[in-house]
């Protein structure tokens, strides 16, 4: 009877882990993901540490957004799922550099000349004036090519 329930038991773990499958993305970058089943719906359980764009019904695209744990179960057309998968979503750690002053941190990208860049977790008013200039350069961006077209 022991080996019955050992045996039970190593079944049912060996069930509930094989589920779920682990990837790791690193964040503001994508990664493709091909499914062997159609999808017919996506659902993201924390869309603010990864999402997904759908190609077509066996294409994703996986984006990392901020440093994290989530899952992304995917369905079929009879409502099954297809797959659970955790995810996984690092930061960058090479060319960045990390500045501490005091509890006051702010992170740069080093590529070719260190500029600040926006990461999670670092000082809030540096987070804000970075987040600022983006927005500001991409709506000119923006608008210099809408103004081509007129």
């Amino acid at each position: 009877m022991r080996l019955l329930i050992s045996a039970m038991l190593a079944l049912f773990s060996l069930a509930s882990t094989a589920q779920a499958e682990q990837v790791w993305l690193t964040m503001d970058q994508v990664r493709p993901y091909k499914l062997e089943v159609p999808a017919q719906n996506i659902v993201v359980g924390n869309p603010a540490i990864a999402d997904v764009t759908v190609q077509d019904n066996k294409n994703l695209l996986l984006f990392g957004k901020s440093p994290g744990l989530t899952n992304i179960y995917i369905f079929d057309e009879k409502g099954e799922t297809i797959q659970n998968m955790m995810i996984r979503v690092r930061s960058q750690n090479t060319d960045m550099l990390t500045f501490y002053r005091g509890a006051s941190r702010t992170t740069y990208n080093c590529t070719t000349n260190c500029e600040a860049t926006i990461t999670v977790g670092d000082d809030q008013k540096t987070f804000q004036n970075v987040s600022a200039q983006v927005t500001q350069k991409f709506g000119q961006a923006t608008g210099a090519a809408g103004s081509d077209d007129e």
